[in-house]
Order: structure tokens, then sequence, then C-alpha cells
């Protein structure tokens, strides 16, 4: 009975135990490569951005302790001779994203080719990313005395600055944000035409100019913050005609199209007889045959602006 017993067990062991397979081979633990790779001159340097991996190409999560090798150099044809003559560039990150600023100077008029190879814990890399070439020029003047002014429905940017061209960088104020960019300009000046009155808004600039492979920045000019502040009163309203009728005078003119329009004020003799009028349309039923009447109208917006009175029209009732 105990030798039966002892096969029972043996055999409940060798049956949970199952089948041992071939052994696997090591992780070769190659970070995965670099795909977003980007970099841009601004002012006397070049700015490199990209995302180092956090997995390997079997799928195993990486420990942050990789040596990650950016290099900056002329463009020597193939990688591994542009390689040996590349500078090493040192890299920091926060996280996983490296953002790393390098001298351009001794690079002026000249094409750099930039790539990345981050290499894992057993020394095995999946290779260089692609190589991203940059035109390197003379580092571009800062835009200087930007100042902003009020315009109608706009702000009106001027700076000083010789470049070919300029970047026009905009937010609101009380937003954290960086300043986005508006418009590109080929004079250092701008009209915003898309602001709010009542908002306060912070402009940048910066100068461009457009290489073989992109474009070339300044720095970004000192921000300045402005108000607008609407001072302007909406066009004259064009095209009023009188019309006699049995026992009115129809008024019509052309719609005023400003985006802070608020009404018409319609006069009659000199005198106001009505406004707030949001139509440009009139019915004066105040009138006596036989009487001459002189109308004109005009044109207010939000901000209480009146425009001047439009060409009189005359119009008796018979």
């Amino acid at each position: 009975m105990r030798a039966a017993g002892l096969a029972a067990a043996i055999s409940v062991v060798v049956t949970g135990c199952g089948y041992i397979g071939d052994p696997l081979p090591p992780a070769l633990r190659r970070p995965l490569g670099v795909t977003d790779l980007a970099a841009v001159q601004r002012g006397s340097n070049i700015i490199i951005r990209f995302t180092i991996p956090q997995t390997t190409t079997e799928g195993l999560p990486l420990r942050g302790n990789e040596d990650v090798d950016l290099r900056v150099g002329p463009a020597a044809g193939e990688v591994t001779a542009w390689a040996k003559t590349a500078d090493h560039v040192r890299v920091t990150a926060s996280g996983n994203e490296a953002q790393v600023t390098v001298p351009a100077a001794k690079w002026y008029n000249k094409t750099v080719d930039i790539a990345v190879n981050v290499i894992g814990p057993t020394r095995n890399s999946v290779g260089w990313s692609p190589l991203v070439a940059i035109d390197v020029v003379p580092s571009l003047p800062v835009p200087e005395g930007l100042a902003a002014g009020n315009a109608p429905d706009a702000v009106q940017l001027q700076w000083r600055a010789g470049a070919p061209e300029f970047r026009v960088f905009r937010k609101l104020a009380d937003e954290t944000n960086w300043p986005a960019p508006i418009a590109s300009v080929t004079r250092p000046s701008y009209t915003d035409g898309t602001i709010e009155y009542g908002k306060t808004y912070d402009y940048m600039v910066q100068s461009i100019e457009k290489t073989p492979t992109g474009y070339a920045e300044s720095d970004q000019s000192q921000p300045i913050s402005f108000q607008p502040v609407d001072r302007f009163p909406p066009a004259v309203p064009s095209g009023l005609s009188a019309v006699p009728g049995s026992r009115s005078i129809e008024l019509v003119w052309e719609r005023n199209a400003e985006k802070d329009f608020a009404g018409y004020r319609v006069f009659r003799d000199g005198q106001q007889i009505a406004q707030g009028l949001t139509a440009p349309a009139f019915s004066d039923r105040d009138v006596k045959p036989g009487t001459k009447y002189r109308y004109q109208v005009s044109a207010v917006d939000n901000a209480g602006n009146e425009s001047a009175k439009s060409v009189v029209a005359e119009a008796v009732i018979p």
C-alpha cells in the first residue's frame, strides 16, 4: 500500500510540472528607434527635440538609463561616415521628452545633419534615426520697438528689424500658454483684425528666413500687452432714399457691415426722430401733405461711436 501511494504521488508531481520547452534566447533589449526628431535654428542656436523611447523592440520596459547618442555635423553622405566626424551632444531630458540647445556659429552658411541613436543596457540598438538636415545661417536680428495701436476693429502692430519675413505671435493676457503664431508678413507691420474689444492681448514677433530645408528663426521679441479701445465710428450709411406714400414717407438705405454695429438714428430736418433701428429702413408717419421733408441717417456701434450723417434725401407727400 505504501508503494502504491508513493507511485500515485510521483504521478501527480510529474503531471503538474507539464512539458518543459526549449530555453528562450536572451532578450536583446534594443530600444525602439526615435521617430520624431526635429530641429530648427533660433537665433544663434539650434534647438533639437525628440522623444526617448520607453520600450524595447520586444515590448519590454526600459529603465531610463539608456545611452542617448545625439550628434550634429556637416553632411557627409553615408550615415556611418557622418557619425565619425559629427559632434557628440550631451542630452538632458524631462521624463522622456528631450530638448537640446546647440550653438550654431561654427556651422554658419553650412548644411548640417542631425541624428540620434538610443543604446540599450546590453549595448544593442536599432541604429541611427533618420537624418534631419538643417541649413544654418548667420543669426537673424531680433525685432525691436514692438508697439501696438488702435485701428478700426483691429490692432495695428509695428516694429523695427531688417529680415526677409516676420512671424507674429499672440495670446490672451490671462492665458498661461505660449503665444501662438497668427501671421507671417514681409514688412515690419501687421494689422490684427481678429481682436475683440474688452480683451487684453500679448504680442511677440520674430524674424524668419526661408532656407532650402525649412526656416531659420530669430529669438522672439520682448512681449507687449495691449487692450484695444474702440474709438472708430461705423461707416456713414449710404444709398438713402425717401419714397412718399399716401400717409407716410418710407426710408431705405444700405446696410452697414461692421461687426460691432449697434443701430441707426434717423433725422428729419436736422432733428432726431428715431434711434436703435437695426434694419436699414424706417417709416415716417408723422408727416403732412404738401410739406417737403429732409432726411438723414447715422450709424452707431456698440461703444457708442456715431458716424457722420448721411447725404440728405428729400420727399413730399402729394
